[in-house]
């Protein structure tokens, strides 16, 4: 790519540059190099991506919408969707159209934190999947319907769709985003034996340290480490807390597809391993973010992982702190309609006060 571009340079066209920078920032984009993807693909802008062909010109909008809506720079991303929307209707690119209309819903939900709203436009996911050509939108339609279960108290429904979203998983970038689901519903559910088998099957495709990471390897790491958390694993949590750590490097701030921030996972992660200063910097960075989004449902989770590592850690103050903030997460979940987490929740708080 950088021979590409320096031919391109001295040939001094503005068209092949914006070309070639858009195909380098989707290289970067599937393996999660996202202030670069997000540099390059600005970049083409300017140097007259506009004039691609339609079907190009929607893809060069989709992958940067999804970059900027990774870095939680949601103001760019809804601009982008603004130009890229009517386009892939006009054209009728359906993978752009779903996208869109995911990445809409889950915004929406993240200040509104309506579940029947969330859960009727995902549906609609399913319909545009079917037009879809790529195979990965089984496992997408599946582990967002997954998630909605999930948030509803559904667990035996989320776990059906998890599993779905599993067997469909196909073996490119986003492998591992099925696998990941499954785990983590399976951990709330308390199957530890079938979850931990699951790790162990599909360990080989978590990321690396310092290597290439593809974008679907990232989402697993995320969903390993809450449910290893909520297994009471935290030897095997903690030895994800460098690559926690990496996951935050690559500018990732907001999981749209799991619903969950980096810095919360990070939190998750650093507790785990007993770096409770750390850990407390993860929490109070996160919920600064999902203040400013909003992101009502992610200011309980965060919570209610705060509070789990203040029980842990067990200093003097701790455990007031630790029942203030497990009874304002209940009072958002109970508002958002989420009842396993209130009563998770609730049990976690009587812990604290016993």
């Amino acid at each position: 790519m950088r021979e590409a571009l320096n031919i391109a340079s001295q040939l001094s066209d503005p068209k092949l540059m914006a070309g070639l920078l858009h195909a380098r920032s989707s290289i970067n984009s599937n393996f999660f190099r996202l202030r670069e993807a997000a540099e390059d693909g600005l970049l083409s802008e300017r140097l007259g991506g506009s004039a691609a062909p339609p079907w190009r010109r929607a893809m060069q909008l989709l992958n940067l919408h999804q970059t900027l809506l990774y870095l939680g720079r949601l103001d760019e991303a809804a601009r982008i969707t603004d130009e890229l929307e009517p386009l892939a209707g006009k054209i009728g690119e359906s993978s752009a159209i779903a996208l869109c209309l995911a990445s809409r819903a889950w915004v929406e939900f993240g200040e509104a934190a309506d579940l029947a709203k969330l859960e009727t436009s995902l549906q609609q996911l399913s319909e545009y999947g079917e037009k879809a050509p790529f195979t990965f939108w089984d496992v997408v339609s599946e582990v967002q319907l997954s998630l909605v279960h999930f948030f509803r108290g559904n667990w035996a429904s989320a776990l059906l769709h998890a599993q779905a979203s599993w067997r469909a998983e196909p073996g490119n970038w986003m492998e591992g985003y099925g696998a990941g689901q499954l785990f983590r519903q399976m951990a709330y559910m308390g199957d530890r034996a079938g979850a931990l088998a699951i790790l162990d099957e599909k360990r080989t495709w978590l990321p690396r340290l310092g290597q290439p990471n593809t974008r679907g390897s990232w989402w697993m790491l995320a969903l390993v480490i809450e449910g290893l958390v909520i297994l009471g694993e935290q030897a095997q949590a903690a030895s994800f807390y460098p690559l926690a750590r990496e996951l935050i490097d690559t500018g990732a701030v907001a999981l749209w597809a799991l619903s969950r921030f980096t810095q919360t996972i990070a939190g998750a992660a650093g507790a785990a391993a007993g770096e409770w200063q750390a850990a407390e910097e993860h929490f109070q960075i996160a919920m600064q973010q999902a203040e400013s989004f909003p992101y009502r449902l992610e200011q309980a989770d965060i919570r209610r992982f705060h509070a789990m590592m203040l029980i842990a850690r067990a200093t003097p103050g701790d455990t007031e702190r630790a029942q203030s903030l497990l009874a304002e997460a209940i009072v958002t979940y109970t508002q958002i309609g989420m009842p396993r987490h209130v009563e998770m929740t609730r049990t976690l708080l009587d812990r604290a006060v016993g």
